[in-house]
């Protein structure tokens, strides 16, 4: 580093750090006068309560003072929500105010300008960008890999700034002090990229603003509102990049969307746990989550089987008919059936009949027409809703007594149905396609039946949403994604793995018909930054394919431990790692294949028997046993996977468990059986 050049920086970090103190301070003092305010309408507002309310004396307005001191006090208050917002924003940032540098002449420009880039806009006295909000349009050039002559967008895509970009700095600043900056013109597997990566795990996934890729940052910055599919390797940061959209898109269209008006479809409850400290960190509030389970006994209102323990009971007992079952529920072809089934067989069930309120009559034969003829290409209950409109006008009912009629009406058309059962009526349909009737209700039951209720009576999603993110993809069924194209018209954000499905296979074209399907973009992320080298090339060669570029990381090899006894090794791998000065603060994960060996080695193990279940798992929980099922999404530094012989890994779906697992740890992973290992890992080791 250049001496003079490291003194200007140093000096421009202090002055920056006493523009954020100066920024507080006027802040702070906004709020206090604000507060004084509040409290001073207050009191001016109980003093002359008599007075207002019966208008008495000029200066008075009854009604209208009294709305107006309200609105005034709301108006204080919503000030003051904003301005602590920011001073939050703000005390974050001063750890690190800004993370990279770029200089950049726009080509009608005498000179170039210099713009620092951090988490948040940090502005002068006179309102000027000393720092700049890595969201900004012109911060795309930090992130593009175009050294020299280059350009960004702005005004929503529609204008083009061209110019050269002379500089790229990037900045090592913890606690407001500068460590060491260093010249790049790339922003990909560079040193601050591999410090980050090497960093030990926490049990919150975090902002990653000052290593946002380019492939990231297209996908980040994408102003396209269309449905997207994002198939993404495991560690290429696919749920980061769709909480860092989230937080540009809120930036970029703040007038038009609010954290409220975004849904985040989580793979569970403790999986939007993880994730619920990003938007915060960045500035944002949370969005709201909720998860497909919530959404279905919201709706179906009876008992039926959670993901969680169908994939216990498939992958602990492995049953041909399970797989078989499963395979034929998440097809297309399922979906389809179940559609010329609703349009023909259920439409049948309805029996019109002439009605007759009074001197009012329809006949028959109207109802017939509309709900067979003129309405033909609708859902059944938006037929329902036609007719029973229709039934309300011909009474010329004031508008008040309309919606109460408008139901009397729908629940007597739905009368006519000879059944509106939905288990009668998913059985009727099991049955016209060659399965077995069931009696109750299995996790891979729920969507078609849903999709039955969606078509008979309509959905409640309890959420209007502008933008939804669907995470963990390869969980879900064509079913699932006709629901959510007919629960929400607008634009999603579809994210996962094909190879990371551990209870079917999905073919190569899944992908392309999924994309026709939903009317969607399809996109590719090859690239994994998450684990070593080593545990990243041993993944591939476990599913026995190339997938994914790695990056450059090297670290620890992946060790196979023949055993006489799983619970005493596993003893002996957290002992020494909890010794050992460089590894004793990582966090360290036991993933079992399933529930009962979970058990078996917490019986076997007091030391074990101490590591918490990842479900009931607290944010500072270091030591985790958990199952694939349960694991994915979520990384640790260490990785334990045990009883990986043949006997309990033996097919394409124990191979997709294994991959899952693998992909979870960053710096180490062990593989530790009492049995012939199983052969995916002696491929793997060749």
């Amino acid at each position: 580093m250049d001496k003079k050049t490291l003194e200007i920086e140093k000096d421009y970090l202090e002055s920056t750090e006493k523009q954020i103190d100066a920024s507080k301070a006027v802040f702070s003092k906004k709020i206090k006068d604000n507060t004084k305010s509040i409290a001073d309408l207050k009191q001016y507002f109980a003093d002359n309560y008599y007075d207002i309310r019966t208008g008495r004396g000029k200066e008075f307005a009854g009604e209208d003072e009294f709305a107006n001191i309200n609105i005034t006090i709301e108006g204080f208050e919503k000030q003051n929500d904003d301005l602590s917002i920011k001073i939050a924003q703000l005390t974050r940032q001063k750890k690190t105010p800004y993370f990279g540098r770029f200089d950049f002449k726009a080509d009608d420009e005498e000179k170039a300008n210099t713009y620092y880039i951090g988490l948040g806009s940090i502005r002068d006295n006179e309102n000027k960008n000393i720092v700049y909000d890595w969201r900004a349009d012109v911060c795309t050039l930090y992130y593009d890999n175009k050294f020299g002559k280059t350009y960004y967008l702005t005004n929503d895509e529609e204008t083009k700034i061209n110019g050269q970009l002379s500089l790229k700095r990037q900045y090592k600043i913890e606690n407001g002090v500068l460590k060491y900056y260093f010249d790049s013109n790339m922003v990909i597997d560079d040193e601050i990229l591999m410090e980050q990566l090497s960093k030990n795990t926490t049990s919150k996934m975090h902002e990653i603003v000052s290593t946002i890729q380019q492939e990231q940052n297209v996908l980040i910055r994408d102003t396209n509102f269309e449905n997207i599919i994002v198939q993404g390797v495991a560690g290429s940061g696919k749920t980061s990049i769709a909480m860092h959209r989230v937080s540009y898109l809120l930036y970029k269209y703040r007038k038009e969307l609010k954290a409220e008006d975004i849904l985040i479809m989580s793979p569970s409850d403790l999986f939007a746990d993880y994730i619920n400290d990003v938007l915060p960190s960045l500035g944002e509030e949370e969005a709201f989550t909720t998860t497909f389970f919530e959404i279905a006994k919201r709706n179906l209102k009876m008992p039926f089987e959670s993901r969680e323990q169908m994939l216990e009971r498939v992958i602990g007992l492995q049953k041909q008919q399970d797989f078989e079952e499963i395979a034929i529920k998440s097809s297309f072809e399922f979906l389809q059936d179940l559609k010329d089934f609703l349009n023909n067989d259920v439409c049948n069930l309805f029996i019109p009949k002439t009605m007759e309120f009074g001197n009012i009559t329809i006949t028959k034969d109207e109802i017939k027409d509309i709900f067979f003829n003129r309405l033909k290409n609708l859902e059944i209950h938006k037929r329902i809703e036609v007719i029973a409109d229709a039934i309300v006008d011909k009474f010329k009912l004031p508008e008040e007594f309309k919606e109460e009629m408008t139901k009397r009406a729908k629940k007597m058309l739905y009368n006519k149905f000879l059944t509106t059962d939905l288990l009668k009526i998913y059985n009727i349909f099991l049955q016209s396609v060659g399965l077995e009737q069931i009696e109750a209700v299995g996790a891979y039951d729920i969507a078609p039946m849903l999709v039955i209720k969606e078509n008979l009576f309509g959905l409640s999603s309890n959420f209007e949403a502008k933008y939804v993110i669907v995470d963990e993809m390869q969980d879900y069924t064509p079913c699932h994604f006709y629901l959510f194209e007919k629960m929400w018209s607008c634009p999603k954000l579809y994210l996962g793995d094909i190879y990371q499905s551990i209870d079917r296979t999905l073919p190569e074209d899944y992908l392309q018909k999924l994309a026709k399907m939903t009317h969607s973009k399809l996109k590719f992320l090859t690239k994994s930054y998450r684990s070593t080298l080593q545990i990243s090339k041993f993944a591939q060669r476990i599913l026995g394919k190339h997938i994914s570029e790695n990056v450059n990381r090297n670290g620890e090899d992946v060790e196979f431990i023949k055993t006489k006894n799983c619970a005493t090794e596993i003893e002996k791998i957290v002992k020494s790692r909890q010794s050992n000065e460089n590894t004793k603060e990582q966090s360290i994960a036991i993933i079992c294949k399933t529930k009962e060996m979970v058990k078996k080695l917490q019986k076997s193990s007091n030391l074990i028997k101490k590591f918490k279940l990842l479900a009931n798992s607290t944010s500072n929980s270091k030591q985790i046993i958990t199952t694939p099922a349960e694991a994915k999404g979520v990384e640790f530094d260490c990785v334990i996977v045990p009883f990986v012989d043949k006997t309990n890994f033996r097919n394409e779906l124990d191979k997709n468990l294994l991959y899952v697992s693998t992909t979870r740890a960053l710096h180490k992973l062990f593989f530790v059986t009492d049995g012939e290992p199983t052969e995916y890992l002696q491929k793997s080791k060749q």
